[in-house]
């Protein structure tokens, strides 16, 4: 089972690049009205933020400030509070952070990450109006955080080149949810080709030169300096679809070393940023040269000196179909499921909560969640399931909705985490498969429907408290 995720999600992550691209020129012209055709770099595109008609079964409505009853914050905070540094709105650019072609950002409302636990969700933010859902996101469902992936790969295609054109419109989505309130988490992924020498099955990867990722980071981090509270380096680096190496070692110290290359270069641009570990994939197995047990892989990390590394240790909380409070031993079982690994093959990987108590005790640090969720097939209108997302099958979307908001408790009380990001928005709406094809499985873990209605986690998120 554990080997089948890896494989189908190599292929969804290809068949979900190929029809992006066709998505994101068609954003690309409702955020500018334009054809979507590219500028020339002598007059670079200059893009124009603007709120468009919502999408069926979304009304938005100004938030009222009412006060919700709750359970009252944890006592103790996640971390210790961080010192507020001298950020000016407007600021002069950092050049380290300059985009050749294009003129310097400058973060309109600078601040740091909260110290106060966070709600967040991920959207596709390149596809489609970038207005529009930020504000479904910040004025909507009232969140504070939201991740954006930056695919390095598309950033700078060819060596010595950029795609100023897509640096724009990351521009666009800093500054327009950086107004509107939102904290940024980006999360780092995949090296151009021209930067690695293997490539085995397609996989990504790290740069073969570990300088050329500081490079970027540091661009990145000058870049956004005040706009980007957080940035995860690098995801799921125990599996070999994402770190794919001449070395083919898939270890923690390998990482380490990555972190040792990059994070300087981040804390010399913005020491206020927390610096995030990927996310680990909950796979609780290990085949050498192609995944690591995750609690095996932190293990490393941790021997390795990894901890000291970061601010924050990144955490992805795959919800299959068991609930959110269970511990993977404790002898939980559902007789109506169909899907039996969680309860025939019992592990921690299976667990919500299990999964991020060992990581917790493993590194002693503080916990950020980039990416949680449950899928369901439930009102989806196709029959089945994506290949490998069985388990879908077992969820309601009530269940889908109850332990989305569930899990955000569990997180808060938990004491030591700083937010929780939800797996997806949006992209139920934009990646172009059907719910039950190859490439189509975000779409089941979307809280919008592909038709546009929302699904309950959707309100669930909205009406739950957020204290």
């Amino acid at each position: 089972m554990r080997t089948r995720r890896v494989v189908v999600g190599a292929i969804a992550s290809a068949v979900l690049l190929v029809a992006g691209v066709g998505l994101f020129i068609v954003g690309l012209q409702a955020l500018t009205g334009g054809t979507g055709a590219r500028a020339p770099t002598s007059t670079p595109f200059a893009p124009v933020v603007k709120l468009l008609t919502p999408l069926p079964g979304v009304t938005f409505v100004a938030p009222v400030a009412t006060a919700i009853p709750g359970k009252p914050a944890p006592t103790a905070a996640a971390t210790a509070p961080i010192a507020a540094p001298t950020l000016v709105a407007g600021g002069p650019p950092d050049p380290d952070g300059q985009v050749a072609g294009i003129k310097d950002f400058s973060c309109p409302a600078p601040r740091v990450a909260p110290a106060k636990f966070g709600y967040g969700i991920q959207s596709n933010w390149p596809v489609g109006n970038i207005g529009e859902w930020n504000s479904v996101m910040a004025e909507k469902l009232k969140l504070t955080w939201t991740k954006a992936q930056f695919r390095w790969k598309d950033y700078e295609p060819e060596r010595g080149k950029i795609d100023a054109y897509r640096w724009q419109i990351l521009d666009a989505f800093v500054g327009d949810a950086n107004k509107k309130g939102l904290n940024i988490l980006f999360g780092v992924i995949d090296a151009p080709n021209y930067l690695r020498t293997s490539f085995k099955g397609g996989n990504a990867g790290p740069p073969d030169d570990f300088n050329e990722a500081a490079r970027l980071f540091k661009r990145i981090t000058a870049r956004y300096r005040g706009c980007v509270q957080a940035i995860e380096v690098w995801n799921e680096m125990n599996l070999d679809r994402e770190w794919q190496t001449p070395r083919g070692v898939i270890a923690g110290v390998e990482y380490v070393n990555f972190l040792k290359v990059v994070g300087p270069a981040i804390r010399e641009e913005d020491p206020n940023m927390l610096l995030v570990m990927g996310a680990l994939s909950p796979v609780g197995a290990t085949v050498a040269g192609q995944f690591t047990d995750d609690f095996a892989y932190m293990d490393q990390f941790v021997a390795a000196g990894g901890a000291g590394l970061v601010d924050c240790v990144g955490v992805h909380l795959n919800g299959f179909n068991f609930p959110p409070d269970k511990e993977w031993n404790a002898g939980y079982n559902d007789p109506t499921a169909t899907f039996r690994g969680p309860f025939d093959n019992p592990d921690h990987s299976w667990s919500f909560v299990s999964t991020i108590k060992g990581y917790r005790q493993r590194t002693n640090k503080p916990m950020c969640v980039t990416e949680f969720g449950w899928p369901s097939m439930e009102n989806l209108g196709v029959p089945g399931f994506p290949p490998g997302f069985d388990f879908a099958l077992d969820n309601t979307e009530k269940e889908q909705a109850d332990w989305i908001a569930q899990g955000f408790t569990i997180l808060r009380e938990l004491g030591y985490v700083r937010f929780g990001i939800v797996f997806n928005l949006d992209y139920s709406r934009k990646i172009g498969q059907k719910p039950n094809e190859a490439g189509g499985d975000p779409a089941i873990y979307s809280v919008i429907r592909t038709d546009g209605t929302l699904r309950p986690a959707f309100d669930a998120i909205e009406r739950m408290p957020k204290p």
